[in-house]
């Protein structure tokens, strides 16, 4: 026999004596390989036990659900440990690829709807409701979300303002052609048409720069 393993859920079955609904349970069996393999079920006492379909084949990726029946529910049956055996087979050469052993008990009473996991925390669910804004906070995100709340943010640019200052101040000097009678200028401070151009497209850089969002 090959070591493949072979997957079952669940790994064991309970039956309670007082619940007749857990009279009948399902055992999925998954083939996870790329190859379809043909299965057997067998069991320690198969006079308790009614098994629909014990035998047949698994496609590849899939599984496939068993359904087993507690017949002969008793007192004398509780607490007795029996097994179930799901072996899988090589279509091809019938040689077995491995097994997996489902361990049954029949427990006299009915199923608890306690969970054992649960006890010694005391767990409560949880509020699915946002918690509500404080004022302050609405404030808070409505400014940071602002566009000109971040170009109050941004630091102010000291050489941009000074070559601002510096382009008006040439831009109000006279113009160099001009013959100004008795001007309180002095003749250096004039200067020509095409520096002033100059001057104005330097300062429309700079207002572009500083004034963009």
């Amino acid at each position: 026999m090959k070591n493949f393993p072979v997957f079952v859920f669940p790994v064991s079955l309970e039956f309670y004596l007082n619940a007749r609904h857990t009279h009948k349970q399902l055992l999925t069996v998954y083939n996870p390989y790329d190859f379809s393999v043909n299965f057997k079920v067998l069991c320690t006492s198969p006079n308790k036990f009614t098994v629909i379909d014990p035998e047949g084949i698994i496609a590849p990726q899939s599984c496939i659900d068993i359904v087993v029946r507690y017949t002969q529910p008793s007192i004398a049956h509780c607490n007795t440990t029996e097994k179930f055996r799901i072996t899988m087979f090589d279509r091809n050469t019938q040689q077995a690829l491995g097994k997996r052993d489902v361990p049954t008990k029949l427990i006299e009473g009915e199923p608890s709807n306690t969970n054992p996991e649960s006890l010694g925390d005391n767990f409560h669910p949880l509020a699915t409701k946002a918690a509500p804004i404080r004022p302050s906070e609405e404030h808070s995100r409505v400014i940071c979300n602002h566009p000109l709340h971040h170009r109050e943010q941004q630091p102010i640019n000291v050489v941009a303002v000074a070559v601002s200052i510096c382009c008006i101040a040439a831009l109000l000097l006279p113009t160099q052609p001009e013959q100004v009678v008795k001007s309180q200028w002095p003749e250096w401070l004039h200067i020509g048409s095409s520096l002033k151009l100059v001057f104005a497209f330097v300062l429309g850089l700079v207002s572009m720069l500083v004034l963009r969002p």
